[in-house]
């Protein structure tokens, strides 16, 4: 479920990044329109919120914020690796993440 968590903060800041124009024509070599800007973020903020609510589901509401915090920290880590070192990586790990989380789930 904390993994599940992680994939979900991935993808949260994911799409703040493409809210951003400079990400966004760095990824998909166009400039964002205001309204795709617009729905990003708000795509973001429920992807946290869908986060935050598993960590504190799954470990109890203190240390669930404590570990949504660090997993977070740990998916904008991830994030800026990938767009400083491999740009094109950010989408298939936003593609991986939630399927193989999803997969050890069920295991």
């Amino acid at each position: 479920m904390v993994l599940l968590g992680f994939a979900f903060n991935y993808l949260a800041m994911m799409a703040l990044c493409l809210a951003m124009p400079r990400h966004h024509k760095l990824l998909l070599q166009k400039e964002p329109a205001a309204a795709r800007q617009h729905l990003l973020r708000g795509l973001a903020i429920g992807a946290l919120v869908v986060a935050l609510a598993l960590c504190v589901r799954e470990l109890g509401g203190e240390i669930g914020t404590l570990i949504w915090f660090c997993l977070l920290m740990l998916a904008g880590w991830l994030l800026v690796g990938l767009l400083a070192w491999r740009a094109r990586w950010v989408f298939r790990m936003a593609a991986v993440l939630p399927v193989v989380s999803g997969v050890l789930l069920v295991l």
